[in-house]
C-alpha cells in the first residue's frame, strides 16, 4: 500500500518510495543510516510502531553499530511500553557514546515513564552539560517530557530556561501559557498568550487559548472579545462559536447568548450542545415553550442526551408536572448515573409526589456523589422531619454541621430539633453559633421551635440587644 509522502522533502520521498518499493518486491536494498533514520520517523510519527519496528531491523541488519539507529530502537522499546529494556540499551549505549547528549535524555525520558523524576532530572542534568549548541532545543524536548507525565510545573522551568535563550520562541511561549493555564496561574498564562499574539497576532490557537483563560476567570467580555477575534481569522470555527456564546450566556446576556448559538447552528445544524444551550437560555428567560421545543430537538437526535432529560425534567418540574417530571428525570439518570443535580431534583419530585423512601435513596445518592452543598443536607433534612422522624432529622443536620460547622442555616435548624427534644444545652449551643454568623436568619429558628423557653429567649434578647448596640 503506497503511503502519503507528500508533506517530505523530494530526498526522503524519494526513501520512503525506496523502502516501500523493496517490499512490494520481497528485495533487500541498501540505504545509509540517514535514509533509514527518515524511513523511521515517518512511521513513528504516523504512531505505526509495527512498521517502524519492522524499519529498524532492516537498518540495524545493514548497520549494527548504529548510534543513532540503536537510539530509534530504544525509542521503539518505550513506544512500546518496554521501558527497562530501552534503559538497559542506553546504559549500553553511555558506555559506547558518553559524548551524546541524546542518550542521557531519552534514559530520562523512561525515567520519567517509571516515575523517578529525581533520576530524571539528574540524567537531564548531564545531557545539558554537553548538549552546547543544541541546549535550547533540548531544554524544549525535556519541558515536552514532563509535560507528558502532567509535572507542568518542572516542564516549566525548563521552558523559562529555552525562554531565556531565545524569548521570541513561539513554541516555547505557547507551552509556558498552557503550563500556567494547566497550573492554574492564569493571570501568567495571560501574560504569556498575549506574548504569544504580539508575535503572531493572526494565530487562531493563541486567541482561543486566551479566550478559555478569560472564560475561566469569569472574565466573560475579554473572553467573547477573543472569540470574536477566532471567528473573524477563522469564519467556520464551530468552537469559537460555541465558547462565544456560552459567554454570552454566562454574562447575563442571554438573549445574545441565543443569537449566538442560532448563529452556530447555521454553519453545524445538528450541533446537539448548541440545541441544548439554546434550551437552556430560554428555560433562564422563563419562556418554558421554547426551552421545551429545544429539549426535545436534542433528545430526538440523540435519545441518550442527559442534560436535555435533565432540562426537561426541570422545566416540568417548575410548572408543577411532577408525575411527567419524575419520568424525564428518570431517563436523564438512566443516560448518566453519576450526576448529583439529577439526583437531587429526582429527590425533591419524589418529595412532591410523597414517594419519600424513592426520594431519600436520591438524596443519599446526591450526597454519596456531592456532599459540599449544604443546601442538599437542608433540603433532606425537612423530608425526614415532614415523617416526624424527629430524631434522624437531627442526625441528618448533625452529619451536615460536621462538613458546615459555621453554616448558619444548619446550626439555627439543628438548634430548634435539639430544642423540641428537651436537649436544651446543645440546642442553645448551635443557636449561639447561628447567631454569631447570622443574626438576621433567626426566623429559621421561630420557624421551627415556636414555644418559649426562658434560657433560649435570654440568649437570643442578648443577642439582639448587642446587634442594636452596634448600630
Amino acid at each position: 500500500m503506497e503511503e502519503n509522502f507528500d508533506s517530505f522533502d523530494e530526498e526522503v520521498k524519494a526513501s520512503l518510495r525506496r523502502y516501500e518499493d523493496m517490499l512490494k518486491r520481497k528485495s533487500n536494498y541498501y540505504f545509509d543510516v540517514f535514509e533509514f533514520e527518515h524511513i523511521i520517523d515517518f512511521y513513528l510519527d504516523k504512531n505505526d510502531l509495527k512498521n517502524a519496528i519492522q524499519v529498524l531491523k532492516y537498518a540495524l541488519n545493514q548497520h549494527p553499530n548504529s548510534t543513532s539507529l540503536l537510539l530509534k530502537q530504544a525509542q521503539a522499546f518505550i513506544n512500546k511500553g518496554f521501558p527497562v529494556k530501552s534503559l538497559k540499551l542506553l546504559k549500553k549505549l553511555e558506555k559506547i557514546e558518553s559524548s551524546n547528549y541524546s542518550i542521557f535524555y531519552m534514559q530520562g525520558a523512561v525515567y520519567c515513564s517509571l516515575g523517578d523524576v529525581n533520576k530524571a532530572i539528574e540524567v537531564f542534568k548531564k545531557a545539558l552539560a554537553i548538549a552546547f549548541d543544541s541546549k535550547e532545543e533540548l531544554l524544549f524536548n525535556i519541558g515536552m517530557t514532563f509535560k507528558q507525565i502532567s509535572r507542568y510545573d518542572l516542564a516549566n522551568n525548563y521552558f523559562l530556561k529555552a525562554y531565556k535563550l531565545d524569548n521570541v520562541n513561539k513554541t516555547v511561549i505557547y507551552e509556558l501559557a498552557h503550563n500556567y493555564e494547566k497550573l492554574d496561574q492564569d493571570d501568567l498564562s495571560i501574560s504569556y498568550y498575549k506574548e504569544y499574539i504580539n508575535i503572531d497576532p493572526f494565530s487562531v490557537l493563541a486567541w482561543y487559548s486566551i479566550g478559555l483563560v478569560y472564560n475561566k476567570l469569569e472574565e466573560y467580555d475579554l473572553g467573547i472579545e477573543a472569540f470574536e477575534y477566532v471567528i473573524a481569522l477563522d469564519p467556520v470555527h464551530i468552537s469559537a462559536y460555541y465558547q462565544k456564546a456560552v459567554n454570552m450566556y454566562y454574562n447575563e446576556k442571554v438573549s445574545e447568548s441565543i443569537d449566538a448559538f442560532i448563529e452556530l447552528l447555521e454553519l453545524d445544524k445538528d450541533n446537539i450542545s448548541a440545541i441544548f444551550h439554546i434550551g437552556e437560555a430560554y428555560a433562564k428567560l422563563k419562556d418554558s415553550k421554547k426551552a421545551s421545543e429545544y429539549f426535545k430537538k436534542a433528545i430526538e437526535l440523540d435519545e441518550h442526551y442527559a442534560d436535555a432529560w435533565y432540562g426537561q425534567a426541570y422545566l416540568l418540574y417548575e410548572n408543577k408536572k411532577y408525575t411527567d417530571s419524575l419520568h424525564s428525570i428518570k431517563k436523564a439518570i438512566k443516560y448518566d448515573h453519576e450526576d448529583p443535580d439529577f439526583w437531587y431534583l429526582s429527590a425533591l419530585i419524589c418529595r412532591e409526589l410523597g414517594f419519600i423512601d424513592e426520594s431519600e435513596k436520591s438524596f443519599k445518592k446526591t450526597i454519596k456523589l456531592d456532599d459540599t452543598d449544604s443546601k442538599i443536607w437542608i433540603e433532606y433534612s425537612k423530608l425526614n422531619f415532614g415523617q416526624s422522624k424527629i430524631f434522624k432529622t437531627i442526625n441528618i443536620l448533625s452529619e451536615a454541621n460536621e462538613l458546615f460547622e459555621d453554616d448558619a442555616d444548619i446550626n439555627y435548624r439543628l438548634a430548634a430539633y435539639l430544642a423540641i427534644i428537651g436537649n436544651i444545652n446543645s440546642a442553645i449551643f448551635h443557636l449561639k453559633l447561628a447567631l454569631n454568623k447570622e443574626v438576621n436568619k433567626l426566623e429559621i429558628f421561630r420557624s421551627i421551635f415556636m414555644k418559649k423557653n426562658e434560657k433560649i429567649e435570654q440568649i437570643i434578647d442578648l443577642y439582639l440587644e448587642t446587634k442594636e448596640s452596634d448600630n
